[in-house]
């Protein structure tokens, strides 16, 4: 990527994060906010990513759980998923991926003894993406958040550093679980 071009696209990603907390507290008490804010961490302004699913692992009980699974072509036609929340949470029930997230529940990959490599190999696989990257973080109460996302086919446009998105992704720390 060109210089010129790479610290527009950073300063696209630092633009977007830096609304994101705002455009959260609009939807203070929903439920299913984690939706919103991954959906947007998604987006072409942000990490541009086509399909993300999210999970919580909770070792002392032993799980990791589907929250949520965007995918941008299943979530079209809705010109903004903040001034139009109803559209958007209709649409998200109704995707078949984030259907398919939701239903995962797993054994905590550390207490079962395996690499988080192996982990989303696993899970990569069920969700059928061939060509994705993982990230870990941790989260309050012990919990550990844990996103695989397909690659986007731009190369001009490929992923920031990955501290940066776990950054981001620790936005999602802030959501409600349900």
């Amino acid at each position: 990527m060109k210089p010129e071009l790479l610290m527009y696209r950073n300063a696209q990603i630092a633009d977007s994060l830096r609304r994101l907390p705002r455009k959260m507290l609009q939807l203070h008490g929903l439920e299913n906010v984690t939706d919103f804010v991954l959906h947007e961490l998604c987006s072409k302004d942000c990490f541009n990513i086509p399909k993300a699913a999210y999970f919580v692992e909770n070792p002392a009980f032993n799980c990791l759980k589907g929250i949520v699974g965007v995918s941008t072509q299943e979530v079209q036609g809705i010109d903004n998923i903040w001034t139009s929340p109803d559209q958007f949470m209709h649409t998200m029930s109704q995707s078949p991926f984030n259907q398919k997230v939701r239903s995962f529940h797993y054994e905590s990959h550390k207490n079962r003894g395996h690499a988080p490599e192996a982990m989303a190999e696993t899970i990569a696989k069920e969700l059928g993406l061939t060509d994705y990257g993982f990230y870990m973080w941790d989260m309050k109460h012990d919990n550990h958040g844990f996103l695989i996302c397909e690659k986007n086919d731009e190369q001009d446009c490929g992923h920031p550093q990955p501290d940066v998105m776990v950054d981001g992704l620790c936005l999602l720390s802030f959501c409600p679980v349900y």
